[in-house]
């Protein structure tokens, strides 16, 4: 749920930052529009910080606690067939160095090795993409004084500011963490279901 409203609050950034532009372009006030777009970036931001703490206290019980050998083997198989996935980056990625022609990079590495290593590389993205959304939010800030009399818009599509590559990165890479989870869920679950009944007995049984 964390990740889905990490998501939603960015995709509603986008949307009214899109809004605010228009209603800019139109020459209507346009800054309690845009005010609205930059908090929906700050709750954004907020839940990737409890995303970090639930991860945290993940690691603390993989580390406070010994899981049975067989769902260590079990997720240890699954995650070495894994190919390398898309990890989130700060410069390496498919908006960075679009407007100097450079063409589009995409940042690939392991997902890990076992359980704690997953854990801990989902940690080390999360941080990354912290760090990214800081930088658009301090963007937008920056530029949204500019619709207090008008030409927002200008100052936004003529790529004198950041924000717009700030942005499609911020976005784009939120997505490329969020399918990191999905994919270490998907192995955690799919190890429960190798190793099932083992270490799940207390699951009530079907009737």
């Amino acid at each position: 749920m964390i990740n889905v409203r990490m998501l939603g609050a960015q995709t509603e950034a986008d949307h009214w930052l899109e809004q605010g532009v228009l209603a800019d372009l139109k020459g209507e006030d346009a800054i309690p529009i845009l005010e609205r777009a930059l908090q929906k970036l700050k709750d954004s931001r907020a839940e990737m910080d409890r995303a970090y703490d639930q991860i945290g206290k993940l690691i603390d019980i993989e580390k406070n606690n010994k899981a049975i050998p067989e769902h260590d083997a079990a997720i240890e198989r699954i995650l070495k067939a894994y190919p390398p996935i898309e990890r989130v980056s700060l410069t390496n990625t498919r908006f960075a160095n679009i407007g100097a022609g450079t063409g589009i990079a995409i940042n690939y590495g392991p997902i890990g090795a076992n359980f704690k290593e997953l854990l801990e590389n989902l940690r080390t993205d999360l941080k990354i993409l912290e760090l990214e959304t800081d930088r658009t939010i301090d963007a937008f800030g920056d530029v949204l004084p500019m619709a207090q009399h008008g030409g927002f818009a200008s100052i936004v599509l003529s790529g004198r500011a950041p924000l717009p590559e700030r942005v499609m990165h911020s976005v784009d890479q939120t997505i490329v963490f969020v399918q990191f989870h999905n994919r270490a869920c998907q192995a955690a679950i799919a190890a429960d279901m190798q190793v099932y009944p083992k270490g799940l007995e207390w699951i009530p049984k079907p009737p």
